[in-house]
């Protein structure tokens, strides 16, 4: 062997769907002796650039879009039978190494490990040394303010000789509330639905709580049953005269268990999902951790490179780092833009500030510096629209496309009689048909979805579009892909 083979530096390809991210690793293996020849954003573009360039060693993540990492892996494996292959993810290292390994992987290495332990073990690897995957070392900077408490939204009360409702079998019952808040204000975050129905055939909603009206989606006050949840209407109705009726049915928010009480005057319901609640909460802390470690393990290790030698690092370099923190606090501040208003939605306490917006100034303030998308007005008018919650909207339907579908995006504003319609196109493969009738719920993710999510994004925008007197849908491409629509009246 020359000595030209031997001072060869080990050729990398890193293949990650966070441009950011790439940025630091190529930074980090450049330093660390290395020579990365090429990037991809998902597992098919890595296929290809690995096939392109062969390389010695390959940073492969796991959750991409198009195709995912284990999807690829094998593939990856064939074409480079000599390569080391180390997969970056930021599952925990027991529930995907296996996998991973088991798949054609020699290593595994978590997203949030300081970048000098990444390298290490890169090195480590890539010269046949056998090591145990490297420890997640992220560090979280604490916040120095407090939460502050939301107050309750000013809801109806019920009359001075109405009496708290009685809670249902196996639930705690109140405490009994002061004079001066009403049994409904007392009974606004209780853990399952109540409803209070008129004593008449329409059954009219007479008071509902925030957990009630989230089940049930489209529901007001002085609605008939029927028109929001007809199966639990027809239900009602059959055991309105017994004493203490339970039975399931399926709401717009999921299948729950509903209990009648019956007053002097009316039809108390109680909606409990207790149990489908537990689990989605616990799919919800799962894949919102995970969204939110990959910001986090970008900012941190850009922590880490400014305190490098200034001569490892140029202005031009440091200038980029400072960009991606900047798009990854953005990333950080939508998702818990996301969380707080999903609590304020269950809660009733969803705050709304309608102004006249111009939209194209929030679709300007949406895509700068984060999204290269086509934008074409046809209609000009004004709407009245929350210009946050608009902006939130719009955010939202741009990251789900850029996850979910594929380029080229586009905006399109047209009009639609008095509404302003605002289409986020893009040319992916489409939502799956069986998907359809779940994609604005909440938590709601597709099973054969490999791109990241909390699955709050779509139930964000329909309950925020409805917030403002408008509305979203969903549609097939001309072609291929999804348009995602909002609707707002115009001015």
């Amino acid at each position: 062997m020359s000595a030209l083979a031997t001072t060869r530096p080990r050729r990398v390809v890193i293949i990650d769907d966070t441009p950011d991210l790439r940025e630091l690793l190529r930074l980090a293996l450049t330093r660390g002796g290395f020579e990365v020849v090429a990037e991809a954003g998902d597992g098919r573009e890595g296929i290809e650039v690995v096939r392109a360039h062969r390389p010695d060693v390959i940073l492969l993540d796991l959750a991409m879009p198009v195709m995912d990492g284990i999807e690829a892996l094998p593939t990856i494996r064939r074409l480079c039978p000599t390569a080391k292959i180390v997969v970056l993810s930021g599952f925990g290292a027991q529930q995907m190494s296996a996998r991973a390994v088991a798949a054609g992987a020699d290593g595994y290495v978590q997203k949030g490990a300081p970048l000098t332990t990444i390298l290490d073990y890169v090195r480590d690897i890539a010269s046949g040394e056998s090591r145990k995957p490297a420890r997640t070392l992220s560090v979280v900077p604490s916040s120095s303010r407090a939460v502050q408490a939301e107050t309750l939204a000013e809801r109806p009360t019920m009359s001075t000789k109405a009496t708290v409702p009685e809670a249902p079998p196996g639930a705690q019952a109140p405490v009994e509330s002061r004079a001066h808040i009403s049994a409904w204000e007392a009974m606004e975050l209780a853990p399952y639905g109540i409803i209070e129905l008129a004593d008449e055939p329409l059954f009219r909603i007479m008071h509902a709580n925030g957990m009630a009206l989230r089940l049930l989606g489209a529901a007001s006050i002085g609605m008939p049953l029927s028109m929001t949840a007809a199966e639990l209407s027809q239900l009602v109705s059959f055991h309105r005269l017994d004493s203490d009726a339970s039975f399931e049915v399926d709401v717009d928010g999921g299948r729950v268990r509903a209990t009648l009480r019956r007053t002097g005057w009316s039809v108390l319901v109680y909606l409990d999902s207790g149990a489908e609640d537990v689990g989605l909460l616990r799919r919800a802390i799962a894949t919102t951790a995970h969204e939110i470690r990959g910001p986090v393990a970008v900012i941190c290790g850009i922590a880490e490179t400014m305190g490098w030698e200034s001569a490892e690092i140029n202005d031009a370099q440091r200038d980029r780092l400072m960009g991606s923190v900047a798009r990854q606090a953005r990333i950080l501040d939508s998702i818990t833009a996301d969380l707080l208003t999903a609590a304020q939605i269950q809660r009733g306490t969803l705050r709304i500030d309608m102004q006249v917006v111009d939209p194209r100034t929030i679709i300007e303030g949406a895509i700068a510096d984060r999204y290269d998308v086509e934008v074409s007005v046809e209609d000009t008018r004004s709407v009245r629209a929350d210009p946050l919650r608009f902006e939130q909207m719009l955010t939202n339907l741009l990251s789900n496309a850029h996850k979910y579908g594929a380029a080229p995006y586009s905006i399109h504003v047209r009009a639609e009689e008095e509404l302003v319609c605002i289409d986020v196109v893009d040319h992916g493969e489409g939502v799956p048909e069986e998907f359809t009738d779940r994609l604005f719920q909440e938590f709601a993710r597709a099973n054969d979805a490999v791109a990241s999510g909390t699955g709050l994004g779509l139930y964000v925008v329909k309950t925020l579009a409805r917030a403002q007197n408008g509305e979203v849908g969903h549609a097939g491409g001309t072609h291929d892909g999804s348009v995602f629509t909002i609707k707002l009246l115009a001015c």
